[in-house]
């Protein structure tokens, strides 16, 4: 008879993994050359489904074996310590899994499900904890919590992690909007006040023509230089300034990189800050990038920029995104730092019709505000590094309208214009199919 004494029964788990690591195995032998389209695309998502799925996995079973003390026997300092050994990930990046799934498997336990279930990917369910966590508990009450977690889920399967980020700092609009406004500027207020204390700018010479440096500077100051910058280094200004190709290229002809182009930019807005007004004003044409300049918005209402009335100290957002204090907002409006879009106050026309072909300052600060950027699905260029689209060309009667604009970057605009695609017009964005087979 068979001794079975030394072969004790695997757990579950273990041999659930072992079958996973045998098909893993296979399909990594499968040629991916034959793949169509189609099936790719299926393939792709069937992938981002399963990584969410072994990323829950893989927490749950963190969280038990901190639990179970793994690498007490050897006298490791903590779980995260004795992980990273075995498995040669960073400390770091080990201990923090580890506090990270406590965290989830404590407060976040619809979390891990979502993440079990493949319908939420990792970094979306870290963006959804660190919103909720941010939520002041004691002032809002668990049931608010709750609901925002369960509303940020929903969210998820319609947004990505940037997305949600920014929907996650505004929850509080959706779920207990009786209170958002306040808890909000509380909160700003505390942030400007400890990035204006934070605010720092360090440079040092190295002796050989070059000088290196350090800044810290708020968020809403960066969204300016960023601005800035993102319209110096835009095709059509290197075009206008170099009276070369509109992508710059080294000489090897290799695209230049972008922290590259924003050095060299960074050096011309320094420039062009010194020069005197009269100059600078000569300039402007050519820091427009695709028609959008360097110009930071923000809208509030009468009430928000005079002070005054009901709601007057309600946070504002700046055409980046970035959330400021009404008082902030005010104050730069008043120093003309930035450019007020004033919701009841005077106005500029939107509409110009047919008595212009191109689209005006104003008419493209306003798609900058609507649009955020391209709207091509899926693109994040900023709206400093588009174009202004007409949806029915001008040349074929097309108006110089609000309604008839749609910001897109270099690449799309050209999409847009390629008899190859089919562009279909939505609400403040564009989809593309192709209608006509790739040439090979």
């Amino acid at each position: 008879m068979a001794d079975h004494r030394d072969h004790a029964p695997q757990h579950p788990l273990l041999a659930a993994l072992a079958c996973l690591d045998t098909d893993l195995h296979h399909a990594s032998g499968t040629p991916t050359w034959s793949l169509t389209a189609p099936e790719a695309e299926a393939a792709l998502v069937e992938l981002a489904r399963c990584r969410a799925r072994l990323a829950a996995l893989e927490l749950t079973t963190v969280a038990a074996a901190d639990r179970a003390g793994v690498g007490d026997a050897t006298g490791a300092t903590s779980t995260g310590a004795h992980w990273a050994r075995l498995t040669h990930q960073t400390r770091a990046k080990s201990v923090a899994t580890v506090r990270h799934a406590a965290a989830l498997e404590a407060r976040h336990g619809t979390m891990l499900a979502a993440m079990s279930a493949g319908v939420v990917l990792p970094e979306q369910a870290e963006v959804i904890t660190r919103a909720v966590d941010a939520l002041p508990v004691t002032r809002v009450g668990v049931a608010v919590v709750d609901a925002a977690r369960a509303h940020l889920l929903e969210l998820a399967a319609m947004f990505d992690a940037v997305e949600l980020k920014r929907l996650g700092d505004r929850i509080l609009d959706v779920v207990a909007p009786d209170i958002a406004d306040d808890v909000e500027r509380d909160r700003l207020e505390r942030e400007e006040a400890a990035a204006a204390a934070a605010a720092s700018f360090t440079m040092t010479r190295d002796g050989h023509g070059k000088a290196h440096g350090r800044f810290t500077i708020p968020t809403a100051e960066a969204d300016m230089l960023a601005t800035a910058l993102d319209a110096l280094t835009a095709p059509r200004h290197h075009h206008a300034t170099h009276g070369t190709d509109p992508v710059p290229v080294d000489q090897h002809g290799n695209r230049v990189p972008r922290p590259l182009r924003r050095g060299h930019a960074f050096c011309e807005y320094v420039r062009t800050r010194h020069r005197s007004a009269a100059d600078a004003a000569a300039t402007t044409a050519a820091t427009q990038a695709g028609g959008v300049d360097a110009t930071v918005t923000v809208t509030l209402d009468l009430a928000q920029l005079t002070g005054t009335g009901d709601g007057a100290d309600a946070p504002v957002s700046l055409s980046t995104g970035t959330r400021i204090t009404a008082a902030k907002a005010r104050l730069w409006a008043c120093g003309a730092r930035i450019v007020p879009v004033v919701l009841g106050g005077a106005s500029q026309p939107l509409d110009v019709g047919r008595t212009r072909r191109y689209f005006t300052k104003t008419q493209r600060l306003a798609l900058a505000r609507l649009q955020g950027g391209c709207t091509a699905d899926g693109c994040d260029w900023p709206p400093s590094m588009c174009h202004a689209h007409h949806r029915t060309p001008w040349h074929t009667g097309g108006r110089t309208d609000l309604a008839e604009g749609y910001l897109l970057c270099p690449r799309h605009h050209a999409r847009a214009h390629d008899p190859a695609y089919e562009t279909t017009y939505h609400r403040h964005r564009i989809t593309f199919a192709r209608t006509r087979p790739m040439r090979t």
